[in-house]
């Protein structure tokens, strides 16, 4: 029995030796793995952290860049981005993590540019920048956003003025609004009528957007106010709110309008009747991008011309000298593009008959050129009047060169003129004259009668919009859909409207397509005001009236200086000593004000390629996220 078992101890030791053996080698497994594990979860933070840091010394390269910079030009925004990319792109980023591991780097990998179309068909720029980092073979991407907006403020909103804004009475305005001072509101219109000034209690306005103001002195509230009249059926021929000057005063009838609600006190929702009660912010008037409107006129001139990339510096400086006087900017472009001189504003005498032949001869030349699409950039070298007749019929740009796609940010086609233009339709019963050109003005403008237009158009002089419908040239958008284009038009001196359909009765109620981009009007009856499809902007004080006559316009009107809004609501007729207009208290939709801004945010789409530049650049970081690839 003991011979039988005798060896069994031997084979229990040995089977006891082979479990220890492998529980041991499933520790040391498992600790080596662990090891394993964790240095290559330290490569992998340490290659993502390594990716970061190249990630923020690009977009701080570009934020300095940008923000370094007085002015920025928005033809030239890609060719600064891609002196940037070139500076930054394989750049490498190199850290010692331990002797372990050793150097690792860390690259910008690209740095994309593209433009960015928002839902409101508004335009800005999207810098990608993509950025990798590998420790040990352990590769981490990461990718971040910086959004770049180059576009004016002043053209963002459906009214505003870097300055004072004073809205007196009942306006109705769609879209946003900005105070860069101080915001002023009444129920009390003030207007001018056979030289006597007129006051008019009404409602308060209608605001569908947001208020953009700024904080007071003392930043315990906001630098905006608001006075309340008593009700009065005819015009008053004393304010029943102290005059602008007065505002602020302890004596004066206006109040601070109050960031909440109170006894006593009226929030901004109650003084522009907003059905929005978080509708107003502040925006700091040190981060306003605006224009600058004789650097700007600079820049397109240098764009017309075609931009010398060896030494761009210098040709603007020329471009700044020559536009001193007209014979010193003829003397500068007469080599470089087209001149074309006027026409004699007398004809001469038949039996003169060499100088008579000359002039005829220019006159079929001319009448060829104003009755054809153009192509290149040229310059008329005097006043020019273009008033639909027989020789200066329209000014016509071809589609692919007034709207190139893509566009090209060195050269551009524009038509110059070295003088004032005065675009006055005389013959309205041959047809509407049409206008689809970029024009850069050295003198003054003047607009007549009833224009089609798809055009940017800088002055350098004072602008009057006298008894003009300015209608929509129609074109096709972005999309391939035909729809009414506008004007842009960006005035050094004032802009001044006359009697814009003065006394003309508001037939049905203005009303817009809130489902499509750009809030578009909807079109009414036939007997209706027009609407003006133009943005207005001013380097000076303005004052716009919709009392007597009604000033409805889809676009927007913004002011450097003060910017004073005066309407009433319904009809009004001229009276014998005031305006006769509907009772006041009786109107109560804002549809039927006198003076309607409804703002057009295509104007970044359609316009584009004559949009000025701005003083600012706006920048915003997106976050970081991290990728498998790069698209």
């Amino acid at each position: 029995m003991f011979r039988e078992e005798r060896g069994s101890a031997l084979l229990l030791v040995l089977f006891m030796v082979l479990i220890f053996s492998i529980l041991g080698l499933a520790v040391l497994s498992a600790s080596i793995g662990g090891a394993t594990r964790t240095e290559t979860k330290q490569k992998d933070v340490q290659s993502l952290h390594l990716a970061e840091k190249a990630l923020n010394e690009a977009a701080a390269y570009i934020m300095s860049d940008f923000e370094s910079q007085d002015g920025v030009n928005i033809d030239e925004v890609q060719n600064r981005l891609d002196d940037i990319t070139v500076k930054l792109n394989g750049r490498a980023t190199s850290t010692l993590l331990d002797h372990d591991v050793g150097a690792a780097r860390g690259k910008i990998h690209s740095i994309e540019f593209k433009e960015n179309k928002k839902e409101d068909s508004s335009l800005n720029y999207k810098i990608t920048i993509d950025a990798e980092a590998t420790v040990n073979n352990v590769t981490r991407l990461l990718t971040q956003d910086i959004v770049l907006d180059t576009f004016p403020d002043s053209l963002k909103y459906a009214m505003g003025s870097e300055g004072t804004v004073l809205i007196n009475g009942s306006p109705y305005i769609i879209g946003d609004i900005y105070a860069g001072e101080a915001l002023k509101v009444k129920n009390e219109a003030e207007y001018l009528y056979l030289g006597t000034p007129l006051y008019q209690s009404t409602k308060f306005p209608k605001l569908e957007g947001s208020a953009y103001v700024q904080k007071n002195a003392s930043g315990d509230g906001l630098n905006a106010y608001y006075c309340e009249t008593v009700s009065a059926t005819v015009s008053q021929t004393s304010p029943q709110c102290d005059t602008l000057e007065n505002v602020g005063n302890s004596n004066s009838g206006y109040k601070s309008i109050s960031e909440e609600e109170g006894e006593g006190v009226k929030t901004i929702k109650e003084v522009l009747t907003s059905t929005d009660p978080a509708n107003i912010h502040v925006k700091d008037q040190s981060k306003f991008a605006g224009i600058e409107v004789n650097e700007a006129f600079v820049d397109k001139m240098v764009q017309a011309i075609g931009k010398n990339k060896l030494d761009p510096d210098f040709q603007r400086t020329n471009v700044k000298t020559a536009l001193s006087s007209r014979e010193s900017l003829t003397n500068y472009l007469r080599p470089l593009i087209e001149v074309i001189d006027p026409l004699d504003e007398v004809e001469p005498d038949p039996a003169n008959a060499p100088e008579y032949a000359a002039y005829e001869e220019k006159k079929r030349n001319l009448t060829a050129l104003f009755s054809s699409e153009l192509e290149n950039t040229m310059m008329y070298n005097g006043n020019l009047t273009i008033d639909g007749g027989e020789v200066f019929s329209k000014l016509l740009y071809k589609e692919s060169v007034k709207n190139p796609v893509p566009v090209n940010l060195n050269k551009s086609s524009w038509f110059i003129v070295n003088g004032d233009l005065t675009i006055n339709n005389t013959n309205i019963d041959k047809g509407n004259l049409d206008i689809k050109a970029n024009i850069l003005v050295t003198g003054n403008l003047s607009i007549h009668n009833t224009v089609n237009m798809d055009s940017t158009i800088y002055t350098l002089g004072k602008t009057e919009i006298v008894d003009a419908s300015i209608l929509g040239l129609k074109g096709i958008d972005s999309g391939g859909k035909l729809v009414d284009k506008e004007l842009v038009l960006i005035s050094k001196g004032a802009i001044d409207i006359y009697r814009v359909n003065s006394f003309r009765d508001i037939k049905e109620p203005f009303t817009y397509n809130s489902n499509e981009p750009g809030n578009p009007p909807v079109e009414t009856h036939g007997a209706n005001p027009p609407i003006l499809k133009a943005f207005f902007y001013t380097d000076s004080d303005a004052t716009i009236y919709g009392v007597g006559s009604v000033f409805w316009v889809y676009g927007g009107f913004f002011a450097k200086g003060n910017l004073t809004v005066n309407a009433i609501r319904g009809n009004a007729t001229g009276g014998v000593e005031s305006i006769k207009m509907d009772d006041q208290t009786q109107v109560t939709s804002e549809n039927l004000s006198r003076l309607i801004i409804d703002y057009n945010s295509k104007i970044f789409e359609n316009q584009k390629v004559g949009l000025p530049r701005v003083s600012k650049v706006g920048l915003t970081v997106g976050k970081k996220k991290q990728v498998t690839e790069f698209k």
